[in-house]
């Protein structure tokens, strides 16, 4: 069975502020709506085939603006619930690949930050990818041998903000 998984790297992030925990960072007014606008996360996940858009299931980063990023997602895709994977913000692989070889799941969209999402891309499947905010890249998973030996199908920057 052919799986996917689906990076993203959150929208565009307000600035930290004194008191305030990285965690905490929301999305800006302009992060938002550039993920909401046509040539956003519509234009993105329009590449994802109906049953993998029907099958997803969405994992994120506790932090705020992974939140608020994976209820753009869900507003593209449809209405699912949304799973905070604490390894995405923590930007643990080991933890965050074993969560994928557990899942059944048969498409796995995951928010979360850089240089992890980065990361990932580059352990999978060797592409070197720069992702910018609300950057979306598709990985088709082959498990097997590990280290994965797995392709990227298709790499959306980011919308500009």
């Amino acid at each position: 069975m052919d799986r996917t998984l689906i990076l993203v790297r959150h929208g565009r992030a307000e600035r930290a502020q004194p008191g305030m925990t990285d965690a905490d960072r929301s999305l800006t007014p302009d992060g938002q709506a550039a993920l909401a606008a046509p040539d956003g996360f519509a234009r993105s996940f329009s590449l994802l085939g109906a049953e993998e858009r029907a099958a997803a299931v969405i994992w994120t980063s506790p932090a705020l603006r992974a939140r608020q990023t994976a209820e753009a997602v869900v507003a593209a895709i449809g209405e699912r619930p949304v799973t905070p994977l604490p390894s995405l913000f923590e930007q643990d692989e080991e933890v965050f690949l074993d969560a994928l070889r557990a899942s059944d799941a048969p498409c796995v969209i995951a928010v979360g930050h850089i240089p992890f999402m980065e990361r990932v891309a580059e352990r999978l499947c060797g592409a070197e990818l720069s992702f910018s905010p609300g950057a979306v890249a598709c990985i088709r998973l082959d498990f097997c041998p590990d280290p994965f030996a797995s392709d990227l199908l298709w790499f959306v920057q980011g919308p500009n903000t």
